[in-house]
């Protein structure tokens, strides 16, 4: 929502919720803050929807309204709904189907008539402290009922001067006679709205409404605290199988590895045995022509044997044909040596001579 005031002791100012604020789509996110964004006029609606549930269809002030969207969700299910923002670029920019319901105006200033239901939803913050407790006065000087939301922890904001928890700001209500609903619940539009309701209550009332509101709480609390512990319990034992889980995974990214190194490897003796296959069979076609150059050598062989044993048959003959030859010469050189010692003539003997050397040859 937009917020009012007149700046002082530290608050913000009317410029400084100009085009480029509304542009930047501080209030929720989505851009082109307008009745005619989808998600805007939507989320809007569902909030009037609630706020007639609770508070039924009284007249109803928008306070920091902004370009008047809840404004006009609410009209739009009947409520005579109005409201009033510091900024004038926001009221003009407002739908033309709402903008005469709009006027431009500051919280910290008195306020007209009376009205069932006023809303304060996230302007307070935006408020100095001196002007934030004057709009408190102004809105509990027209209504019973105060439908409030204020974000206790927002401080990236830059227009979020005077953000407080929502104990404070209850304290304060409280001292203006407005009590928490503790039997409304406003978690659809935030989780710290709340709806004060003027009532003249004891102490004992007040305590036990919040007795009664913080016994379900703790409840809850507690119920929430045990299924935080088993689920503590049961994330422990999750992530107990899920380091036996991570154990496993590295072992089996550990045998992936090995398996993709063994492949590797194969791949490795695969191209070797490759090379070897192909070594051996250059190997065995060089074993093949040694083969064929063997049996070349050994017919040759064969054939030099028989040639040598024949050779050595020849001159075993011619050697025994020489010994023969000898032993006739011996016997031949002792017959004349017989002839020589005879007493034959000389001519006899020189015939006889050369006969015999003649028959030797």
């Amino acid at each position: 929502m937009g917020d009012d005031q007149q700046g002082s002791g530290g608050g913000t100012v009317a410029s400084d919720y100009g085009s480029c604020y509304y542009n930047d789509a501080h209030l929720g996110g989505y851009d082109n803050y307008t009745w005619d964004n989808e998600q805007w006029r939507g989320f809007f609606q569902l909030i009037a929807d609630r706020i007639v549930a609770v508070a039924g269809q009284g007249r109803v002030l928008d306070v920091g309204c902004a370009k008047g969207l809840l404004v006009q969700a609410l009209r739009e299910k009947g409520v005579d709904a109005r409201g009033f923002d510091i900024s004038q670029h926001a009221v003009e920019a407002a739908h033309e189907d709402v903008r005469e319901h709009l006027w431009v105006a500051s919280a910290t200033e008195p306020i007209e008539g009376h009205y069932d239901l006023v809303s304060m939803i996230e302007m307070i913050e935006h408020m100095g402290p001196q002007d934030a407790q004057a709009a408190i006065d102004r809105v509990a000087a027209v209504t019973d009922r105060v439908l409030f939301s204020s974000s206790p922890a927002d401080h990236d904001e830059p227009t979020h001067v005077n953000t407080k928890p929502t104990a404070v700001w209850a304290a304060w209500f409280a001292e203006r006679g407005f009590h928490r609903r503790t039997d409304v619940d406003l978690s659809f539009l935030s989780p710290w709205a709340v709806l004060f309701e003027r009532a003249d209550r004891s102490v004992r009332d007040v305590v036990q409404a919040y007795e009664t509101h913080l016994a379900s709480l703790n409840a809850e609390v507690l119920e929430k605290r045990s299924a935080l512990l088993a689920a503590h319990r049961n994330i422990s034992e999750l992530r107990e199988g899920t380091d036996a889980q991570t154990v496993m995974a590295e072992q089996v990214k550990e045998f992936e590895r090995e398996v993709l190194e063994a492949r590797q490897a194969q791949l490795v003796q695969r191209d070797h045995v490759v090379g070897i296959e192909a070594e051996i069979g250059r190997q065995n076609d060089q074993i093949l022509q040694l083969n064929g150059m063997l049996r070349r050598l050994s017919g040759r062989e064969k054939r030099l044997t028989a040639r040598k044993t024949a050779q050595a048959r020849r001159i075993t003959g011619l050697r025994a044909k020489l010994e023969t030859a000898q032993a006739r010469n011996a016997a031949l050189a002792r017959r004349v040596r017989e002839l020589e010692a005879s007493a034959a003539p000389p001519s006899l003997t020189r015939r006889v001579v050369r006969r015999l050397r003649a028959s030797g040859r």
